[in-house]
Order: structure tokens, then C-alpha cells, then sequence
């Protein structure tokens, strides 16, 4: 009798485990890898100083992504930028940048800081940028947004200079 007594509350604890993982399972939702956005700049010959590259997404694609993968977009409970970079596309490097900051805004909604370098080293033409971990769920919802670069010259710059900011 003992040792019935002891299997019950085991088994009610089992039971009890495994409906509780399945609930948390439902709710830890699935990753969604959606590929780069792009955002191709041009920083024109100038003195040293802080400039903006803006691109206006009129309509966003995260419905058709989020759709192929299975799952709905109404049931989104978090999305966060993966990683970001800066990289030079056109042979040269980044040494008269300070610092580049992406920010991302949409109608009705404050503009947040999504990826951001304050320092750049010598030599380098690409730079990773520093993911802020920040839920862009409600921004990317809208039916439009804005992507914005903000770079930052420490020194004059000569020639044009082309870029290319990859979110992800």
C-alpha cells in the first residue's frame, strides 16, 4: 500500500510536468530568419559632420514572410533584430566614419535606435553594428515605416563614398 500511495503523487507530478511544458512550448513560438533589409547609400564629398540616409518602406513584406514560415502575424509576440553592419561597396574603407546609428520609425510611434557602432577602427570596410534589444513588433506591423542611417564623419571626406546598411 506503501508504495502505491508514493506512485500517485509521482505520476499526478509527471502528468503535471508534461501539460506544463506543452504550455510553454505553445508559447516560446518559432524564429523566423527573414533575410537581410538593405539600405544602399551614398556619402558625397564633405566636411566632418553628422548626415542622414532615410528610406521610406511604403509597404512592408513581414505579412508574406511570417505566412511562408506557417505561422500568422496576428500571433507575432516579439520581433528583434537578429544582427546589422555597415559595409563599403565601393573599394574603400571606413576610416572617416565615427559612428553609425539605425533607427527605425513608423506613423504613430517614436523613432527607437535598433543597431548602432560609436567607434570605428582603422582600415575596416565592413563593421558589425550593436543589435539594441528592442521589440519592433508594433513597428513592423505598419503598413509603412522608415529606416534611417545616421553616420557620423570624423575627418573630411574627399570622394564619394557608397555603403550598404544590412539589418536583419
Amino acid at each position: 500500500m506503501k508504495k502505491s500511495i508514493s506512485i500517485l503523487p509521482v505520476t499526478a507530478f509527471v502528468l503535471f510536468a508534461l501539460c506544463s511544458c506543452e504550455e510553454l512550448l505553445d508559447k516560446v513560438g518559432a524564429t523566423i530568419d527573414s533575410g537581410y533589409t538593405n539600405v544602399d547609400f551614398t556619402v558625397n564629398p564633405d566636411q566632418a559632420g553628422t548626415y542622414f540616409e532615410t528610406i521610406e518602406v511604403v509597404s512592408s513584406d513581414l505579412d508574406s514572410i511570417i505566412e511562408a514560415e506557417g505561422q500568422n502575424v496576428g500571433e507575432l509576440n516579439s520581433v528583434k533584430i537578429k544582427d546589422a553592419g555597415i559595409q563599403v561597396m565601393d573599394g574603400g574603407n571606413l576610416d572617416p566614419f565615427e559612428s553609425f546609428t539605425i533607427t527605425l520609425e513608423a506613423p504613430g510611434k517614436a523613432v527607437v535606435t535598433v543597431a548602432e557602432v560609436t567607434s570605428v577602427a582603422a582600415g575596416l570596410t565592413e563593421i558589425p553594428l550593436v543589435s539594441d534589444e528592442v521589440d519592433l513588433t508594433d513597428y513592423l506591423k505598419s503598413d509603412q515605416y522608415t529606416i534611417r542611417v545616421k553616420t557620423v564623419l570624423g575627418q573630411d571626406l574627399e570622394t564619394p563614398r557608397m555603403l550598404r546598411a544590412k539589418v536583419r
